[in-house]
């Protein structure tokens, strides 16, 4: 389980890998690999790869995780794939080795909407299917969210989770380790397929919880955006406002950001080399402010490496010179919200925070600072149009399960339909009273 964005590539393990029985249906070898039995060698034959394809879709939910690195490149490479499915109290598991087999039919089961995935910390392996395979899941339970929800902690990591629900002790000894070394030893096979063997009964229990709360649905719609934003590919033409200090150009400079970025997205995409080797954000920008017209210029900015300017020095002057044709203007701050609305935004922030403590849920969940401001500001331009006058905003405060728990309530109090009240006996010290 990748739950580090990152590793650090060290020797494997020595050992030697033994065969598991298989129990897991035709041409699967698949084990529920307990009481010390060796773990199952990874499948590594297309035809086993199909078999076991077609058993985890007549099963119609599997549990997944994924072993990468990605250290020194653009897309992570990934190592091993993991399976379990059958009885959450003895699943089967099964690993699949990527290197010597196609897992794309796997990675294409994860966006079939009729099988139900579920992975723990989801986000960066359904990023590393929907980079390499296309695909985005449509039927997806992420556990770490389903634990939020469920009251038992913002980003709970998987062992702790499995110790905390299950009593179960999982050995983290391979979790940094190079997963793309053969052969794999039996260790790291152990502790990879670990990473599902206890996925179905921490499921089972999680969505036990849920659904006496209420709150699967919740977990769901969580776990689809979360999934949609893991597949979302950024617009290279917009990358350059993750650049710090980008707002303080001026519009040739800004432009020639924007081209700066755009181009080392894809060069960096091309190559399959991280972004930052091929120049740091303030370089970037060092450059940008610059405008230099030649290489000696070029080797002026501070931070540039000579090689930098070797490899890349042309293509960086082009980016610069078509980027500074193409002006852009700098954004415009939003006025100052008037006086008597000023108090409003913490306020609502407030209310949210009280909700989402008295539900057991991470207020970064449901509200950032500058969705309240938003909220607040398309509130004065209602009150100023009309009722009718102005559509609500497509803030995720106001739709689905966040509308639910907090989202009515914040309109409630702007309309002057609820109030915010102290309250030293609630866990967030504010109470939300309706008003008649």
């Amino acid at each position: 389980m990748n739950a580090p964005p990152h590793r650090t590539d060290s020797p494997s393990d020595g050992g030697s890998r033994a065969r598991g029985s298989s129990s897991g249906g035709p041409g699967v070898r698949g084990s529920n690999g307990g009481n010390g039995s060796p773990p199952p060698e990874p499948i590594a034959e297309p035809g086993r790869v199909a078999a076991l394809t077609a058993e985890l879709r007549a099963a119609g939910r599997f549990f997944l995780d994924l072993e990468f690195v990605s250290e020194d490149r653009y897309l992570p490479e990934p190592g091993l794939v993991q399976v379990a499915w059958g009885d959450p109290r003895a699943p089967q598991v099964a690993a699949v080795d990527p290197l010597a087999a196609d897992v794309r039919p796997l990675a294409e089961l994860v966006a079939d909407p009729e099988v139900t995935v579920v992975l723990h910390s989801a986000q960066a392996d359904l990023a590393l299917l929907a980079e390499r395979f296309g695909v985005v899941a449509r039927s997806v339970y992420d556990t770490q969210v389903a634990a939020a929800f469920a009251g038992l902690g913002d980003q709970v990591g998987y062992a702790g989770l499995a110790e905390r629900l299950l009593g179960v002790a999982i050995d983290k000894g391979s979790q940094f380790t190079d997963w793309l070394r053969r052969p794999l030893s039996e260790r790291q096979l152990r502790y990879a397929l670990d990473d599902v063997r206890h996925l179905p009964a921490l499921w089972a229990e999680l969505e036990r919880r849920l659904q006496e709360s209420g709150r699967l649905a919740w977990v769901a719609e969580e776990s689809r955006r979360l999934a949609e934003q893991a597949a979302a590919r950024a617009d290279p033409e917009t990358l350059y406002r993750k650049v710090p200090g980008w707002e303080r150009l001026k519009p040739r400079s800004l432009g020639a950001l924007r081209a700066l970025a755009a181009w080392r997205e894809r060069q960096a995409r091309a190559s399959n080399t991280p972004p930052r080797w091929l120049l740091a954000e303030r370089v970037m920008l060092e450059v940008a402010r610059r405008l230099p017209r030649s290489r000696r210029d070029l080797e002026a900015a501070r931070g540039l490496k000579e090689s930098a300017v070797r490899r890349h020095g042309d293509a960086v002057l082009e980016a610069v010179r078509a980027g500074a044709e193409e002006p852009l203007a700098p954004p415009r701050p939003p006025p100052p919200l008037p006086e008597r609305a000023q108090a409003w935004v913490p306020l609502v922030s407030g209310l949210v925070q009280a909700r989402c403590r008295e539900a057991g849920i991470a207020p970064r969940f449901v509200l950032t600072k500058s969705a309240a401001e938003e909220l607040v500001r398309w509130w004065l331009r209602r009150a100023k149009a009309g009722e009718e006058g102005s559509a609500e905003p497509a803030l995720p405060l106001l739709a689905g399960w966040r509308r639910e728990l907090a989202g009515a309530a914040a309109l409630d109090w702007l309309a002057g339909r609820a109030a915010l009240a102290a309250d030293a006996d609630s866990s967030s010290g504010l109470r939300v009273v309706e008003l008649e």
